[in-house]
């Protein structure tokens, strides 16, 4: 049997509690959940994995949030059948990718530019789908009143995805610097 390398054990398990913190917003919007999915293309090796975990850390908060939190206004069916949920899951795919472009450009200005495209894909993306079945008119003042609509939560988005992806790249530095064997992949 394979073991699990350290640096990826510490990377999933970083980005479980993560997840879980989404049990505990500080702000509509202002979650880990882009930075998981930037995180998890630029530092996990394995293709596959990178866009497994940041869905399932995506799955099991919607899950919790939904059974937990928002169980009076939608139930789990209602929401994962909804057309709009794909387009949610999609831009997190879109987003991992992104984070394939970090893997051999890890800088911090890197960083920070895949930290605001990252939500921007997904503002862009999941309000588009908002657009498509809500109430306002299906013209472009329709489509941009709706992102207009939109940009209170993008604002959060940005700002959770910059505080979650340097502080999951500053843990990684601080919990690696004394150990050899989690240093393959330093932030330069």
């Amino acid at each position: 049997m394979k073991h699990l390398q350290p640096k990826l054990v510490l990377i999933i398990g970083l980005l479980i509690v993560a997840a879980f913190s989404r049990l505990f917003p500080i702000a509509p919007n202002f979650t880990p959940m882009c930075a998981i999915a930037l995180i998890s293309g630029a530092l996990i090796q394995n293709r596959i994995l990178a866009f497994i975990v940041p869905l399932l850390a995506m799955l099991l908060g919607d899950v919790l949030t939904i059974t937990l939190i928002n169980y009076k206004y939608i139930n789990i069916p209602e929401y994962f059948s909804a057309p709009y949920t794909a387009l949610i899951y999609l831009s997190f795919v879109g987003m991992t990718m992104m984070g394939f472009w970090l893997r051999n450009r890890k800088t911090w200005s890197n960083l920070g530019i895949a930290s605001f495209a990252g939500p921007t894909l997904f503002f862009l993306t999941t309000n588009f789908g908002e657009w498509t079945h809500n109430n306002l008119p299906k013209t472009f003042s329709g489509l941009m009143a709706t992102y207009e609509l939109g940009i209170p939560f993008y604002r959060n988005d940005i700002l959770g995805t910059f505080a979650f992806s340097f502080l999951f790249f500053v843990a990684l530095v601080l919990l690696t610097q004394n150990n050899p064997k989690l240093q393959e992949q330093k932030v330069k």
